[in-house]
């Protein structure tokens, strides 16, 4: 039995058990039945002492000898018929024994420590005396008794106590008797529990020991049916070995020509997977100009599939007679490649778009003829991006030279010998002021362009954070529009006098300058220009907005683009189509966000939204800020 783990672990446990409940009854219940004797005990001697002190009427006041009513051991008569009584005596408050039902004790002074210490500072104070130990004074106790004080105050001060001594040798041999009753039996019946589960494990031993010789058994039989299984293997596996040599003999001119076709078909998808990563459109023709092949991409432009144009003419690519000419035209080039634009029609009322056609030769084995392979590239956003240059250069080259020829001017006038001094000093700080003013304007233009060469290479912005008041730097740049279009009329709503917020202040003062004065120039007849700045929990909403001509849907996709103007005909408003691109790279600067909503002959409102305080780290993620409802 000791052998096996289980059943070892299992009678250590029995034995734990049969062992702890006996030493739980002599440990704790025992002495719990002995704790709740002296407990009753000392409550029957509080009520008995508080039931004296009641019935002489010693309340809330010091005792002495003198105040002992008369007759007292007449009055205490009936109480002192309790045979558990041994003695009682009356101590005053320094002290003395006033009273005794033992003659002799009366006028003994009580100098015991636990007396100053705990009963004449009104606790109880008690003690359970065995039998021959000594008292809390001293004496030699005949029998077992409980020793109580039990104190009483007049007032705050402590005016006497109540000793009294009962005999608990009847209370205590009971209740040893009931723990040596109650402990037998337990120990009896962890006995014969521990017996219970000694038999229990000696069979279980026994039945471990029958499965141990039934699974030798089984063990030896399984060998010799292992042993069997491989010799019939072997006399199996000589046979299999003979089929398989004649079997290899057989498979060696299949595997040759399976080979052979796999290889083909990994070269057929290959080139299927070529064709058809390419993003731009491959169709491939005979020396006939009939379709052979022709990608997914080719096929998305000319919205036509390979099954619907296979083994037809080109010409039944497409309907558009430039495309056609265009085909035909390359398709008679010799040698090298041409190249060419063509526009098709947009489905479903879609845009039209540009492609780039590129036209090569190639020579096919199976034909004598030369085919052609036809590259279609979509090229409508670079000749879009083309056209915004080129009109960017025109544009850049007239908002330069227009301050420029301006300062030339005013500064010929101002410093030529012939009409140098035809111009009083007033004319001359005009002409010195417009001047200035002109050569800020050429120094802006410039700094946005060096800013969107920035923004272009890829260097993140510089910011200087500093904490100043949004609500002035919103005050002073409307005062310079108020005073410069009197035509029209400025609202400011902010939130408080003074919004702080930490940023870079001339790069946010940059922002507001191009907001509002977009929302001034998109606004030619005049009208309302509303400002409002909102404050919330940890951001700013500056919301601007006008009574001008409005932007349309695609309009409003291009708003931050480079270069691009909503309006970009002749009769619009000046400007390279710079500034809302960077007012947007400033404001994602700031880890903030930008909104413009619009809609043509209703004006535009733009909402920003801004962070009072700098991320902790100041680096350049751009994490959008949710627009507040």
């Amino acid at each position: 039995m000791l052998r096996n783990k289980l059943l070892r672990n299992l009678l250590v446990l029995s034995l734990a058990i049969a062992v702890l409940f006996p030493a739980y009854e002599y440990l704790f219940v025992h002495p719990a039945y002995n704790q709740l004797l002296a407990e009753e005990t000392e409550n029957e001697a509080v009520r008995y002492a508080s039931y004296i002190v009641r019935t002489l009427g010693l309340e809330n006041q010091s005792l002495t000898r003198s105040s002992l009513p008369e007759g007292l051991e007449e009055q205490l008569h009936p109480a002192s018929r309790d045979n558990r009584l041994i003695k009682l005596r009356i101590f005053s408050g320094r002290g003395e024994i006033i009273f005794s039902t033992v003659q002799g004790e009366v006028g003994s002074l009580n100098e015991k420590q636990y007396f100053s210490d705990i009963v004449a500072k009104g606790r109880v104070y008690s003690k359970i005396v065995r039998k021959d130990t000594r008292t809390a004074e001293g004496d030699v106790a005949q029998m077992d008794v409980v020793e109580t004080y039990v104190p009483f105050m007049a007032g705050n001060v402590f005016g006497g106590a109540v000793e009294i001594y009962y005999d608990i040798t009847a209370s205590a041999t009971r209740i040893k008797q009931l723990s040596w009753h109650s402990m037998t039996t337990t120990l009896l019946m962890s006995l014969g529990f521990l017996l219970a589960i000694c038999i229990a494990l000696w069979r279980a031993q026994l039945s471990l020991l029958a499965r141990d010789r039934a699974n030798e058994a089984l063990r030896v039989a399984n060998e010799e049916l292992e042993q069997r299984v491989a010799d019939r293997t072997r006399e199996l596996s000589d046979a299999n070995e003979q089929m398989t040599r004649q079997i290899a003999e057989r498979s060696e001119a299949q595997k040759a020509l399976a080979q052979a076709l796999e290889d083909i078909q990994i070269d057929r998808e290959k080139l299927a997977g070529i064709l058809g990563s390419v993003p731009d459109g491959v169709i491939v023709t005979d020396g006939e100009l009939r379709v052979l092949h022709m990608n997914a991409a080719a096929e998305s432009i000319l919205n036509l599939t390979l099954d619907e144009v296979l083994g037809k003419p080109v010409d039944k690519l497409s309907q558009e007679v430039d495309f056609l000419k265009m085909v035909s035209r390359g398709a008679s080039t010799p040698h090298g490649s041409r190249s060419f634009d063509f526009e098709l029609l947009g489905v479903d009322n879609q845009p039209s778009r540009i492609f780039q056609g590129r036209i090569s030769q190639f020579v096919s084995q199976q034909t004598e003829a030369p085919g052609m392979i036809l590259l279609i590239r979509d090229v409508t956003r670079d000749r879009e991006i083309e056209r915004m240059k080129n009109a960017f250069l025109g544009m850049a080259a007239h908002e330069l030279n227009t301050p420029l020829t301006t300062i030339i001017g005013y500064s010929e006038l101002l410093t030529a010998k012939e009409t140098s001094g035809n111009f009083d000093s007033a004319q001359q700080k005009e002409y010195l002021q417009l001047i200035h003013n002109k050569a800020l304007a050429l120094g802006g233009l410039i700094d946005d362009l060096l800013d969107v060469s920035r923004f272009e290479s890829g260097r993140p912005l510089t910011l200087r954070y500093q904490q100043f008041s949004f609500a002035d730097l919103l005050r002073g740049v409307t005062a310079a529009f108020r005073e410069e279009y009197g035509d029209h009329q400025f609202e400011i709503s902010l939130p408080e006098p003074a919004a702080y917020i930490c940023a870079d202040q001339s790069r946010l003062e940059q922002v507001v300058d191009h907001v509002v004065s977009n929302a001034v120039k998109y606004s030619p007849g005049g009208g309302t220009v509303m400002i409002s700045l909102l404050a919330y929990a940890a951001t700013y909403e500056l919301i601007v907005v006008d009574e001008g001509i409005g932007m349309s849907e695609e309009q409003l996709a291009h708003i931050f683009d480079r270069f691009y103007r909503a309006d970009s005909s002749d009769t619009a408003v000046q400007g390279v189509g710079l500034g809302m691109s960077i007012v947007r790279h400033i404001v994602l600067a700031h880890h903030g966000d930008i909104r413009v909503e619009s809609q043509p002959g209703s004006g535009t409102r733009v909402r920003v939204v801004l962070p009072m305080t700098p991320p902790v780290g100041h680096d350049d993620g751009r994490r959008p800020i949710a627009f507040p409802d």
